[in-house]
């Protein structure tokens, strides 16, 4: 039985809205299967075997004359030889049940370490034979359909399934189902928004304490500064002078520290990339924005402490 056909697309290809239908490219290297397991159904990952490649624990490895001759051997994970039998010895020999055909287990390996990012599946078997039993090639379960511009893809998917729920090949041996892109990567931008607010409010915090601590700097340098700034004020230099040299000490203080920041925080990432796939390039907009943070936040918190310069009275500092 075919899922679907070449005439199933062509009816697709009629759907308005439509660009273009083409069978799905499986990925069949790693899918998951249900076995019975003394009597009880679990949920296994089920992969090809490199064949002479495996490293093997126990038994034997799958060979190129087991795929060709489409023997039906398979090769097991220690942990699932341990869920048939404790004493896996016992193990090898037996059969293993997989979408009702039996295949014997002839080998065990060590397997993953139950990690979250373990591609090491369970089962192991020849290629050529699980093709050739289960009819892989022949048999396409997927279409892959593109969206022309200016259509909404649900919309589209919805009147793909309602015509070949009337006409298609396969209306009667099943239900018609779809996975839109767009829900998935909806769903990604959603937390990576979430992501995006919760990094920026701690990054917010960060700024504010940051200010606060270039505030006490200012004070601090303020109340030492007292003699310099009556120096200054009896030699002629007017309030708003003094308010704009502090005001100008502080915009240095945030801007040279927002910058060497960035330029630390760019140096870091670039030395993650060298073992990432990809690389970490200056932006410019990154760049034109730290500056305007650093100078927002070098005046708010340097206004009070310089206007507290301005402010002070010259005979009581020269007294």
């Amino acid at each position: 039985m075919h899922f679907f056909s070449d005439e199933d697309l062509n009816f697709v290809r009629q759907v308005e809205g439509v660009e273009k239908v083409e069978y799905a490219k499986q990925d069949q290297s790693i899918s998951n299967i249900d076995i019975f397991v003394r009597n009880k159904k679990t949920t296994k990952s089920l992969g090809f075997s490199k064949l002479e490649k495996d490293p093997i624990i126990l038994g034997r490895k799958i060979t190129h004359l087991d795929e060709d001759t489409h023997q039906k051997v398979v090769l097991i994970t220690e942990d699932t030889a341990k869920d048939i039998n404790q004493d896996i010895n016992k193990v090898l020999g037996s059969g293993l049940d997989l979408k009702g055909k039996l295949y014997q287990i002839i080998g065990i390996y060590e397997g993953g370490k139950s990690e979250v990012f373990d591609m090491t599946p369970d089962i192991k078997v020849p290629k050529g034979t699980y093709q050739y039993y289960e009819n892989a090639q022949d048999n396409p379960s997927q279409i892959k359909i593109t969206v022309a511009d200016n259509f909404k893809p649900s919309n589209i998917s919805q009147k793909v399934i309602k015509k070949l729920e009337n006409i298609g090949s396969s209306r009667n041996f099943g239900q018609y189902t779809t996975f839109d892109m767009t829900v998935l990567t909806d769903g990604i931008g959603k937390v990576l928004k979430i992501l995006t607010y919760f990094v920026s409010s701690i990054a917010g915090i960060s700024l504010f304490i940051a200010g606060v601590g270039v505030m006490n700097m200012m004070y601090t340098s303020v109340s030492e500064r007292t003699k310099e700034i009556g120096v200054r004020r009896s030699v002629g230099a007017r309030r708003v002078d003094i308010r704009t040299q502090f005001l100008a000490e502080g915009l240095m203080l945030t801007v040279s520290g927002g910058l060497i920041g960035y330029i630390l925080g760019y140096l870091v990432a670039l030395a993650i990339s060298l073992v990432l796939p990809f690389k970490v390039f200056p932006d410019f907009l990154t760049i034109i924005l730290t500056i305007t943070i650093t100078v927002v936040i070098g005046l708010l918190f340097s206004i009070t402490p310089a206007n507290m310069a301005a402010r002070k009275d010259l005979v009581e500092i020269l007294r």
